[in-house]
């Protein structure tokens, strides 16, 4: 089963502004910049806790697999509420479109794939609850824990699609600490995960979500975790959070 490749970025925001008096341009003080930035994490935090909450029971087989960047897009466009700029997202989808030099033609196509894209912006706002087969690299056993830890959830782990174009769209958790954690007590049922864990393939992390909100200023979508189950090649669940 496709597996997607989790990166963690670490973003580093420099923030720079300027005042004009006198038609002279000087650089804003750093408690104006501190400030910028505090409004803009006020911002985003206002904007988590106006986010909606998944229905935890809605079962799970209603969940969709996500396994493609159109998905993301398309959740992005229609979670964000931003206008529609269809060049941009014909330049994402369409690579007709994107190697097209003549720009009558380049219009000719971008209107022959505006009927769709309402129609996937429309369908993604129905369908927000996801599931997603990753690469969620469990640590070994931890004997004082009694559980496998993954970084690879934790924080601010992002996730793009191998045919993301230029990987635009990310998806990052927004409580993936809780589910980084794999507690378990049982010794036999950690001895069977902790052989499966060494092994190419062995074990494969489903993670259910719902897709809640979108970061402020990034092509980022951000998912809430409902569930993670952890399960060999055959798809026989060993563990679940």
């Amino acid at each position: 089963m496709k597996k997607i490749l989790a990166i963690v970025i670490c973003v580093v925001a420099v923030l720079q502004g300027c005042s004009k008096k006198d038609k002279d341009t000087h650089p804003v003080s750093l408690n104006d910049a501190m400030s910028s930035s505090a409004a803009k994490k006020a911002v985003e935090v206002q904007k988590a806790a106006d986010a909606p909450k998944a229905d935890k029971s809605i079962p799970l087989t209603q969940y969709q697999e996500m396994n493609n960047g159109k998905q993301l897009l398309f959740s992005h466009l229609a979670i964000s509420g931003m206008p529609v700029d269809y060049a941009k997202i014909a330049e994402n989808i369409s690579a007709e479109y994107t190697r097209e030099s003549d720009e009558f033609k380049k219009r000719d196509i971008m209107n022959a794939l505006k009927p769709g894209i309402d129609k996937e912006i429309s369908k993604a706002k129905d369908g927000r609850y996801y599931y997603m087969n990753i690469d969620a690299n469990w640590d070994k056993y931890d004997f004082a824990s009694k559980s496998f830890a993954s970084n690879n959830i934790a924080g601010s782990s992002r996730y793009f699609m191998f045919d993301n174009f230029a990987y635009r769209y990310k998806l990052e958790w927004s409580n993936g600490n809780a589910f980084s954690k794999l507690t378990v007590p049982d010794e036999g049922q950690a001895r069977t995960i902790e052989a499966l864990r060494i092994k190419h393939n062995g074990i494969n992390t489903r993670i259910y979500f719902f897709l809640a909100d979108t970061k402020l200023g990034e092509s980022t979508v951000l998912g809430e975790i409902t569930k993670v189950k952890v399960m060999d090649a055959n798809g026989n669940v060993l563990s679940e959070i």
